[in-house]
C-alpha cells in the first residue's frame, strides 16, 4: 500500500472503530505476519480491531474505495498460513466480537459471535446448559468455534456428523461489498435451527478462507450431554491390522469417536500424554519392539449403563469376531466429549514455537496406502511417525494428517519440514484424498488436477462476490495469475 492511501485509510479506520483500536505498530503487525506453520510471512499495513458489525461494512465499505485488502482474523488460532497477508492491507481481528448470544434448549442450537472459543463454549454450557454439550476440536481450548467450522474442521463428534461446517445451521455474513445478508431460517424467522429447505447458499462462504465474505453470527448444533462414557483402545503392530479396526468399527454405527495414532502418540497401553516423557518429532524417535505402530481408540457413550454396557459388548464382539489376538485396553472411564481438549497431548512434544502438518479427507477405501507411504516418508526424512486419523460421517471418508511440532528458530530443520510436507502433500493428492486448511500451493495443485469447469466455476463465484477481490485476496477462487 502507497503511504498516501495508507495514511489515508489509518486515518478513516480509527474515525470507524476508535484510534486504540487500530494499529500499525511493526511489533503488533508482527504478530498478524506468521503463524506456526512454515509459511512464508507477510506483512499487513494495518490491523484493526471492530466490535460491531456496523464497524465491519464500514471497514469493508472503505476498502473496496481504496482497493485496499481485507484479511479477516477469528481467534487467531490458524495452521496453513491462512491469515498471513498476501498482499498486505488490513487484517481485521474479530476477537473483541466473543459473544454467545442465545442457546436455545427446545431446537437445541448456539449462536455465536466470530471471537467465540472452545473453552468459552465448554465454560457456557457448564454453567447454564450442563444438559447440553458441543464437541471439542483436537486443538487447544484458545481456537475459534467458529473458525473450526468455517474451515470444515474434524471434532470429536466427526464420526456421527461429519465435518464441522455440517453442524452449522445459519450465518450472518457481511458480503465483500459491504451488505449484510443471514442465510438458512433465520433469513426469513426468529430462528436459527436450519439451513434447510431453503436454497443452499451456506456454502458460498463455508470452506472458503474468509474470500467470500466475513461471518458476524453463526449458529451452530447442540447435543444433549450423556451421562455415561468409556474409551476402548486397540493396540496394533502393523497398519493392516488398524484398517480392519477402522472399517470393522466404523460399521457398528456405535462410537462417538473413532481416531487412530502413531507409535510416538502411545506408550504400551496408554495414550503418551499420561506419561512425562518428552518426544522429540526430529530426529525420529525409535520405535521399540513392544511398541505398537498405531493404536485406535474408540469413545463410546450411553445414556443409561445398561445402554454403554450394550454399546461396549457390540465393540467387544467385534474383536473377538474380527480383530482376534489384538491387545485391547478397556474399557475404561474417559473425559466425555463435552469437555476433554486432547491438543495439550502436545505438552509432551518438545518443540520451539512451531506446528504444522499437511492434513487430508479422503476415501477410507485408500486410507491404508495412504498412511502406509506418509510413515514412510517420514522415515526418509528422519522425522517420529505421528500420524493422527478421525473416521468421519459413520465411515463415509476418513480424515488423516501428520502432526509436526518443531523448533522454528532452526533454518535447517524448517527447511527439512517444507521437503516432508510436500511430499506429503503430493502423495495424498495423488491417492484421492483433499488437502483441508488447505494452503495455497495446495490449492493450486488441487486447481490443476481439477475439472477445468469446477475451477471456472469457484472463480466465478469469488468475483461475483468480491468484485474488487479484496477479501483475502490470492487464495480460494483467485484469478489466473
Amino acid at each position: 500500500m502507497i503511504e498516501a492511501v495508507r495514511s489515508k485509510v489509518v486515518g478513516e479506520l480509527e474515525k470507524i472503530v476508535g484510534a486504540r483500536y487500530v494499529s500499525t505498530n511493526p511489533a503488533d503487525l508482527y504478530i498478524y505476519s506468521q503463524d506456526m506453520t512454515q509459511a512464508e510471512p507477510g506483512w499487513p499495513d494495518a490491523v484493526a480491531l471492530p466490535k460491531t458489525v456496523g464497524e465491519i461494512q464500514a471497514i469493508v465499505k472503505l476498502a473496496n474505495r481504496e482497493k485496499v485488502p481485507v484479511i479477516p482474523y477469528l481467534a487467531g488460532g490458524n495452521i496453513g498460513g491462512l491469515t498471513i497477508p498476501l498482499r498486505g492491507g488490513i487484517t481485521l481481528d474479530l476477537k473483541r466480537m466473543d459473544r454467545i448470544l442465545e442457546v436455545n434448549d427446545t431446537d437445541m442450537y448456539a449462536v455465536i459471535e466470530p471471537g467465540v472459543t472452545f473453552g468459552h463454549m465448554k465454560a457456557c454450557l457448564e454453567k447454564h446448559h450442563p444438559h447440553f454439550v458441543y464437541t471439542y476440536a483436537f486443538s487447544p481450548p484458545s481456537t475459534g468455534v467458529m473458525t473450526n467450522a468455517l474451515l470444515q474442521g474434524l471434532d470429536s463428534l466427526s464420526y456421527r456428523y461429519g465435518a464441522a461446517s455440517s453442524w452449522v445451521t445459519g450465518l450472518e455474513v457481511v458480503l465483500p461489498t459491504g451488505e449484510l445478508v443471514k442465510i438458512g431460517s433465520c433469513a426469513v424467522s426468529d430462528g436459527w435451527q436450519s439451513l434447510a429447505p431453503l436454497p443452499e447458499l451456506a456454502g458460498l462462504f463455508l470452506g472458503w478462507q474468509g474470500t467470500t465474505g466475513i461471518i458476524t453470527k453463526m449458529a451452530v448444533s447442540l447435543w444433549p450431554k450423556p451421562k455415561h462414557s468409556v474409551q476402548m483402545t486397540f493396540l496394533f503392530m502393523d497398519f493392516e491390522g488398524a484398517d480392519k479396526a477402522l472399517k470393522a468399527l466404523a460399521r457398528t454405527r456405535v462410537p462417538d469417536d473413532i481416531i487412530s495414532l502413531s507409535f510416538a502418540w502411545a506408550g504400551q497401553e496408554a495414550f503418551v500424554a499420561q506419561s512425562h516423557e518428552k518426544i522429540s518429532p526430529y530426529p525420529a524417535l525409535p520405535r521399540k519392539p513392544d511398541d505398537p505402530e498405531i493404536i485406535v481408540s474408540v469413545e463410546i457413550t450411553g445414556n443409561t449403563r445398561e445402554e454403554l454396557d450394550a454399546k461396549v459388548g457390540v465393540i467387544e464382539e467385534v474383536a473377538r469376531q474380527e480383530l482376534k489376538g489384538v491387545r485391547m485396553v478397556g474399557p475404561q472411564s474417559a473425559p466425555s466429549t463435552s469437555a476433554f481438549f486432547p491438543m495439550q497431548m502436545l505438552g509432551v512434544l518438545s518443540s520451539g514455537g512451531g506446528l504444522t502438518w499437511v492434513g487430508s479427507y479422503g476415501p477410507m477405501s485408500h486410507w491404508l496406502e495412504a498412511i502406509k507411504e506418509g510413515c514412510a516418508l517420514q522415515d526418509k526424512h528422519g522425522f517420529t511417525r505421528t500420524s493422527y486419523s478421525r473416521v468421519m460421517n459413520e465411515g463415509h471418508f476418513v480424515g488423516l494428517r501428520w502432526l509436526l511440532p518443531y523448533d522454528k528458530g532452526d533454518p535447517v530443520l524448517v527447511e527439512k519440514i517444507k521437503a516432508l510436507c510436500r511430499d506429503q502433500m503430493e502423495m495424498i493428492i495423488r491417492h484421492g484424498f483433499i488437502p483441508y486448511k488447505t494452503p495455497v500451493s495446495a490449492i493450486r495443485q488441487l486447481e490443476a488436477r481439477a475439472d477445468p469447469e469446477w475451477t471456472k466455476l469457484h472463480r466465478r463465484v469469488k468475483e461475483m462476490l468480491d468484485p474488487n477481490n479484496i477479501l483475502n485476496p490470492g487464495r480460494w477462487g483467485a484469478p489466473p495469475a
